[in-house]
């Protein structure tokens, strides 16, 4: 597995994304694009999308050429969309799933001929596209707009954002040097414009003779909210799965590499991170799964990465190096990774702080949790008395930091991030292996290489009633973001068991297809796709 170069490394968020009106026969929705995957949203709603898949299942009849991705999409207000890449278009009816007047591309200044004398530059390529209120669209390319009437084929006006969208009580607006995407809400004057990078967007007017930005910048994914997909990774041979965690459609199965420490779900939602040995226990190296796309990519993470985290605003990613007695931080935007010494012997488990400015390292330490600040990838403090420290998990709020004790111990410490001194201890009868904090802060449950998830109450510190599993040997666990399910795997189970919280029998399965190792890892997260 080679490794990346230093550059680029940060994902994009959509490409493209387009409304269609109620059609009579299904309602209206809104469709966002990513590479060669897309998401229907009821346009009414504010519930994840109805669905996710490629291009190719959704539009089989787009040209070939388009099916791996397109550069931009306009809505009209009927159930046709134009489709672009490069300098060429096509028309596409979303009803009847076929392109209007042949399914060759033809050229942008072919398909719409106003724009050769009225905006040339908009014929060799557009950013994006939007329906306005009066049935014209407009369309997007750099900083610069065109007003298009469709039935006339004449441009109606032309100028950029920065002058003719600018609000006075918006005056810095992330669009007004452009938009990586642009929609309209079919039933309503609102619009939506897609900051470049494709994650946030700013609400507009789409009104011809008074359109305008009506919003600041917020995260798209806060109205158009995503999916959450299930990451399970054998940690012996590196085989991954990604399923989506609520109707258990498998997403993705790939490759990265042979023993592992474990999964994270980037924040953005649009990546799994893994660790993957360097061969002969030299270098190893951080893999980044882009869930959408199936591209993964490798940087150098120090000898033997072992656990990962990813920060909260996903600018980085730190891994443990038990055999180095280090870690490494590692920039996700550029791949640069610093070591980081002075953790302690072993460090194992690692957690990152709500607000990002700390990483807590699970050590075999006096005392055993080394605190990271992040801002100087130093260590500048320790807590949790003597003792060795395994898998890791913080609370949401930040305030408990549970981590596994194994050596005979077979316990659970409870550990308050501002305290000092020897944390209370939960036994969990046997091997703790992973561990998940429940959203609302109150549990922490344990696979422990029972025939159970042992749980315990945070605040009391003690151990509550546990959840039966299918299967004995139960090692990684993952709770759902609702907290109202249990992901869990056991040693050489060939699926995943999704469980009710508060116990019974599983509500699904998740078939992988084959057995997993003695060691698995599960991952939970908000994604996009």
């Amino acid at each position: 597995m080679s490794e990346t170069p230093t550059t680029d490394l940060a994902p994009g968020g959509i490409d493209a994304a387009f409304s269609v009106p109620d059609s009579g026969g299904a309602p209206a929705a809104v469709y966002m694009i990513r590479g060669s995957w897309a998401v229907q949203y009821d346009a009414a709603s504010t519930a994840p999308p109805q669905r996710g898949t490629t291009l190719r299942e959704l539009w089989p009849k787009l040209p070939a050429a388009y099916l791996g991705g397109i550069d931009a999409t306009c809505s009209t207000d009927t159930q046709r969309v134009y489709f672009f890449k490069g300098s060429t278009c096509v028309l596409y009816d979303i009803a009847r799933n076929e392109p209007v007047g042949g399914s060759s591309p033809a050229q942008i200044g072919d398909r719409l001929p106003g724009l050769r004398n009225g905006a040339p530059d908009f014929t060799q390529g557009v950013d994006a596209g939007m329906a306005a209120s009066d049935g014209t669209v407009y369309l997007f390319r750099g900083g610069q707009f065109v007003n298009y009437d469709l039935d006339t084929d004449e441009v109606l006006e032309q100028g950029t954002l920065e002058k003719d969208w600018a609000n006075s009580s918006y005056p810095d607006s992330e669009v007004y040097g452009g938009v990586a995407a642009a929609f309209n809400h079919p039933a309503t004057r609102n619009g939506y414009l897609v900051a470049p990078g494709g994650t946030r967007h700013v609400e507009c007017d789409t009104d011809p003779d008074g359109h305008r930005v009506t919003s600041g910048t917020r995260v798209l994914r806060d109205r158009w909210p995503y999916r959450t997909f299930l990451t399970v990774l054998d940690g012996s041979d590196g085989r991954l799965w990604v399923f989506d965690a609520d109707s258990g459609q498998p997403i993705r199965q790939t490759q990265t590499g042979s023993e592992s420490g474990g999964v994270v779900i980037s924040p953005d939602g649009f990546r799994a991170l893994t660790t993957v040995k360097g061969p002969g226990g030299g270098e190893g190296s951080l893999s980044l799964l882009d869930i959408t796309s199936g591209s993964l990519r490798t940087v150098g993470a120090g000898v033997w990465p072992y656990r990962v985290a990813v920060l909260p605003d996903g600018s980085a990613a730190y891994v443990t190096n038990p055999t180095t007695a280090s870690a490494h931080a590692i920039d996700l935007a550029t791949g640069a990774s610093r070591s980081i010494d002075g953790v302690g012997p072993y460090p194992d488990g690692v957690v990152a702080s709500p607000g990002g400015d700390h990483v807590y390292i699970a050590t075999d330490g006096d005392p055993v949790v080394a605190v990271v600040d992040t801002a100087t990838n130093t260590v500048v403090r320790r807590f949790g008395g003597p003792m060795t420290a395994l898998c890791t998990a913080l609370t949401p709020d930040g305030a408990v930091l549970a981590f596994g004790i194994q050596s005979g111990v077979n316990a659970v410490a409870v550990a308050r991030t501002a305290g000092a001194g020897d944390p209370p201890l939960v036994r969990v009868g046997q091997s703790p292996e992973q561990l998940a904090a429940s959203p609302d802060a109150a549990f922490v449950f344990v696979a422990n290489r029972g025939h159970e998830v042992k749980v315990i109450d945070v605040q009391a510190v003690r151990e509550v009633d546990p959840v039966r599993t299918p299967r004995d040997r139960t090692n990684a666990v993952a709770a759902s973001p609702d907290g109202e399910h249990l992901f869990v795997t056991s040693e050489r189970a060939d699926s995943v068991q999704k469980l009710p919280v508060s116990g019974g029998e599983p509500v699904a399965e998740f078939a992988l297809g084959a057995a997993l190792g003695n060691d698995a890892f599960l991952a939970v997260g908000p994604a996009w796709g």
